[in-house]
């Protein structure tokens, strides 16, 4: 190659730039112009045998006006892109124009930005493997299985992009497509990492409401005889909040109506912990039933204490059990006071429409006045324990047998 013809390879070089110098917003058109012209100019270097003095200092100002122009450059251009369809050979710098820009602004606190995305994302991890045991151990279904899919795999997702070469590439091609600026990338991964932390923490710190929600599916199921249903979804609402006294409550009542009554207790005693009065009257009955009042009297006692708001139905409880704990005691003079207040309050006209084990406290009533010798009274009580009485009750039966004994003897029947 002649002298010459470099020197005409500088010339189209020099006005391709001076092009772009006169643009006040650079055209992917005149960048283009500009490189094929400085191919042009490698090209013939690489012929010649001898470069002038003159010709390489000229080069290199070109070169340097043409590397102060990166970042208007890189601005209208993705230089990967075109890299890849034209695949320029390695040393041909301005086809990677971009390691030439000055950094941009906020390029200078990607440091910043990559550490706490790689912390974000750790943290994401980490309340992950606390959440997705709670939603999935009970063997949930679709439900829980959509709660913690999406955020799950958004995770898995920016760890891959995070860790992986591959990972890196696509985010950075996703981020391209989305015509995110390259000098707000790192920014953008932040942000989306910032997202799935916030989705992950609105669910972690809503355990107690998802609780309450498989809470009522549960009692839906239970109302409607799916026991096994009912106790799965007892068990998932005590997975995401072993708080909640109210699955507590219902879990230990299907195992009542199960009869299993060791399951039942505990889970009563875990309801007595968060103040349940129901579960402190349910749990009494059962210590009365094994015939240890004196674990049950301290629970009703308390109960008693707290009942002036709570339903008529369970404040006649409360007072039958008592009654029932004190008789089993031999405190006959107290248990005769609590049932027949019991008895008045389930005679109200409240009373009689909403409480359906009226017969109990006269039952226990009269087993009072027969210890007491007070045998006509406790006929009289016998009478309405047998009117009112129900085999459909669990507590009711044995009391009915002992009623037809007392009326048959009495010649009542």
């Amino acid at each position: 190659m002649t002298t010459s013809e470099l020197e005409t390879a500088l010339n189209c070089y020099q006005e391709a730039l001076s092009n772009l110098k006169e643009s006040q917003s650079p055209q992917v058109k005149e960048v283009l112009e500009i490189f094929n012209a400085r191919d042009a100019v490698q090209a013939v270097w690489s012929q010649c045998n001898h470069v002038s003095t003159t010709d390489q200092q000229r080069l290199i100002e070109l070169d340097r006006e043409l590397k102060s122009k990166a970042g208007q450059i890189t601005k209208v251009m993705d230089l990967a892109e075109y890299r890849n369809s034209f695949q320029p050979q390695a040393a041909a710098w301005w086809w990677r124009l971009e390691t030439e820009a000055p950094p941009h602004l906020w390029d200078r606190w990607d440091w910043l930005w990559r550490g706490l995305t790689v912390f974000s994302w750790t943290v994401n991890l980490s309340l992950l493997v606390d959440i997705v045991p709670r939603f999935l151990s009970a063997g949930t279904g679709v439900p829980g299985v959509a709660v913690v899919a999406f955020p799950s795999i958004l995770t898995l997702l920016q760890a891959r992009s995070e860790l992986t070469q591959a990972g890196k590439e696509g985010f950075e091609k996703l981020l391209n497509r989305l015509r995110i600026p390259k000098p707000y990338h790192q920014e953008a991964k932040l942000a989306f990492t910032l997202f799935v932390s916030a989705i992950i923490v609105l669910l972690s710190s809503n355990k107690p409401a998802f609780s309450d929600w498989y809470n009522r599916q549960g009692v839906k199921k239970y109302n409607q005889g799916q026991l096994a249903g009912a106790e799965a979804d007892y068990l998932q609402a005590l997975a995401l909040d072993p708080d909640n006294a109210n699955a507590h409550y219902n879990l230990g009542s299907l195992y009542e109506d199960l009869q299993k009554f060791d399951k039942a207790k505990s889970q009563y005693q875990f309801a007595v912990k968060g103040n349940l009065i129901r579960a402190q009257n349910n749990l009494a009955r059962l210590w009365i039933l094994e015939k240890k009042p004196e674990l049950a009297t301290p629970l009703l006692w308390k109960s008693l204490q707290e009942m002036e708001n709570q339903p008529l139905r369970i404040r006649y409880n409360l007072m039958k059990n008592f009654g029932w704990a004190l008789l089993q005691q031999q405190q006959l003079d107290q248990a005769e006071s609590i049932l027949t207040g019991a008895i008045a309050l389930a005679t109200t006209p409240e009373g009689l429409e909403q409480i359906t084990t009226r017969a109990s406290a006269h039952c226990l009533l009269a087993q009072v006045y027969e210890q007491q010798t007070r045998n006509g009274e406790a006929l009289e009580q016998w009478q309405k324990c047998s009117q009112l009485g129900s085999i459909d009750n669990p507590d009711q039966p044995k009391w009915l047998v002992l009623a037809y004994k007392a009326l048959k003897k009495a010649g009542k029947l």
